[in-house]
């Protein structure tokens, strides 16, 4: 019995060292976080590109949500919730001078992803990369003002969501129990999801929903469906966050 006690007392001491040492590096941080969004590649353009059909011709605006971090040594899992209303306001190319068109969009976005830190000796500074899948709900409003082919009354965008990828570089302050995190984030918002779904009829239709795919319906010259192709939706994101340790 004596030479298999000690065997197991050797391997039980191992695995409890082993363990005190990954719950010492294991960390839950929580917070809140704001930033500015910058709509790119067809997100962006024109109030014009936007009666077009090319793209949605929408400008930046200001983010906010929260973020929440379960650290385990140079290894962050990321979990985010963010809202960033974005808007526009500008002139449509149409025959009636003094047509114009005001754009409001908003959009809810959840991020899973994880993050891999590089430590930086004798500093508090953790510099960062990382990887997210993003699922976002889109939602808004836009009115037309005499302009031709569409009415002129407040219309309300019927909610539609994707599935997309983002990544990030940033940094994470250290302060005691508390840090401050600031990430420059690209996300492709509708990678692999991209859809059409409005139906036949009047031109206003194709603005009712987000309609990033190709209308099915087009054709050269015709007013009614003025979506040529797939539109890719994709923001520039500025985030800072407060996180608070437990």
């Amino acid at each position: 019995m004596k030479t298999i006690k000690y065997p197991i007392f050797t391997i039980f001491t191992v695995l409890l060292f082993s363990t005190s040492i990954s719950y010492s590096q294991l960390h839950i941080s929580l917070g809140p976080a704001i930033g500015y969004t910058i709509p790119q590649s067809d997100f962006a353009g024109s109030t014009a590109d936007y009666y077009n059909g090319t793209k949605y011709g929408l400008t930046g605006g200001i983010d906010f949500g929260a973020i929440g971090r379960l650290g385990l040594g140079p290894f962050n899992f990321n979990l985010s919730l963010m809202y960033a209303p974005l808007s526009n306001s500008g002139s449509v190319p149409d025959p009636n001078s003094g047509s114009t068109v005001d754009i409001k969009m908003h959009i809810l976005t959840v991020g899973v992803g994880t993050q891999y830190g590089f430590g930086v000796p004798l500093a508090p500074v953790k510099p960062y990369i990382g990887l997210d899948l993003l699922f976002s709900s889109f939602g808004g409003s836009f009115q037309f003002h005499g302009t031709q082919r569409v009415n002129s009354s407040s219309n309300d965008m019927n909610s539609s969501t994707r599935v997309g990828l983002g990544i990030a570089a940033g940094v994470n302050l250290k302060l005691l129990t508390t840090s401050i995190d600031v990430s420059l984030r690209y996300n492709m918002l509708n990678l692999f999801s991209k859809r059409f779904e409005a139906p036949s009829g009047d031109r206003i239709n194709s603005y009712l929903y987000l309609n990033d795919d190709k209308d099915p319906n087009y054709s050269a010259g015709d007013q009614k469906h003025p979506i040529s192709s797939s539109r890719t939706i994709a923001t520039l994101q500025l985030q800072v966050g407060v996180l608070f340790g437990f």
